[in-house]
């Protein structure tokens, strides 16, 4: 794989890449022999074509440690299909194909500063979804580095930080475990580990215990909640309590109290 990555680099840097018009996902999935390629042995150098201000993220990595949501017959059709399907918090729009080297293709997110996303697609775990084409690996730059405008997708909100630009997301409870009425936001730690999980669940699909307190409207801001910064781009605000039992959403006619999880939330 390191071969391969710089193969792609020097291509790079010999000819100027269109960006990828990937076609839409198809719903055939043929079955694949797995790849013979041992999962165990990860590939070199797909970090270092980042360029971060900071340390990288610890989300993603090689897609055997997070399972692979989709794939497709040609690497284009793939890299579409899982962008559209993955459960990070990334861009889901803006990159453009570094290069391929033999059956791996190399996809980046950019911004002024440089690579914030490298996304490899091969067939390396193509079997885990029965297509052709899979995530190999992926590495990011910590979200705060994507910029305000960055598109998240259609069931993600941004909260960006007035002063550090640092980046927190709320997203759409999953259809298929039947949350979407509910919304969740993700607090992680420097490294891209969720520390607290806050959840909007105003037809009480978690009211089984799971959340430390409950949803409310128009409830009063405790008097030891303090302003935590982050904004979303239509104004609202995100405010904290000392005892940390949720999260206020502070908006310019009412306050909405969010609870938190006992224990992160997620959907198989």
């Amino acid at each position: 794989m390191a071969g391969a990555l710089c193969l792609i680099v020097l291509a790079a840097c010999a000819a100027p890449l269109t960006p990828s018009t990937a076609p839409p996902p198809t719903s055939e999935t043929p079955s694949v022999a797995p790849s013979s390629v041992p999962a165990s042995e990860a590939p070199d150098e797909a970090a270092d074509l980042l360029d971060c201000e900071g340390p990288p993220s610890e989300m993603g990595g090689l897609a055997n440690n997070f399972g692979p949501d989709a794939g497709g017959e040609t690497p284009d059709e793939a890299f579409a299909a899982w962008i559209a399907a993955n459960p990070f918090p990334i861009p889901r729009s803006g990159y453009r194909t570094l290069g391929s080297v033999d059956d791996r293709s190399v996809y980046v997110y950019e911004t002024d500063e440089g690579t914030k996303v490298v996304v490899v697609i091969s067939p390396r775990f193509a079997h885990h979804v029965g297509t052709a084409f899979t995530i190999e690996q992926m590495e990011t730059c910590d979200p705060s580095e994507y910029g305000a405008g960055v598109d998240l997708g259609p069931d993600r909100r941004a909260w960006v930080h007035e002063k550090t630009g640092d980046l927190l997301t709320d997203i759409a409870g999953p259809g298929h475990c039947g949350w979407e009425s509910a919304r969740m936001l993700h607090v992680e730690d420097d490294q891209g580990r969720l520390i607290a999980q806050y959840v909007r669940d105003p037809t009480g699909v978690f009211a089984d215990g799971r959340l430390l307190d409950k949803y409310a409207e128009d409830v009063e801001l405790p008097e030891d909640a303090s302003d935590s910064g982050y904004r979303t781009d239509d104004g609202q605000e995100l405010w904290f309590t000392e005892s940390n039992r949720a999260a206020y959403v502070v908006t310019s006619d009412t306050v909405e109290r969010w609870p938190r999880a006992r224990e992160p939330i997620g959907c198989a």
